[in-house]
């Protein structure tokens, strides 16, 4: 994570250059400052889908987590 966890707002022109589809999940029941990132990262470009894991902290469950990478993963 280097320097993108100091609290300041990460740095538009590094996330640009991306352009395939990302998932930038967070646990609902996480540290505010999660969500808070997640939601940063997921505003620098359409290519981005956030997703809160309902009732989730950071350790995200596997049974919670595969269904959503399943939906992503497959548009379906």
């Amino acid at each position: 994570m280097g320097d993108t966890m100091s609290g300041r707002p990460l740095p538009p022109d590094r996330w640009r250059s991306v352009d395939i589809p990302v998932l930038v999940g967070h646990g609902s029941a996480g540290e505010t400052y999660m969500a808070n990132g997640a939601k940063e990262l997921a505003s620098h470009g359409d290519n981005y889908t956030l997703y809160a894991f309902p009732g989730q902290d950071h350790n995200v469950d596997p049974h919670a987590l595969a269904p959503e990478l399943t939906t992503f993963f497959t548009g379906a």
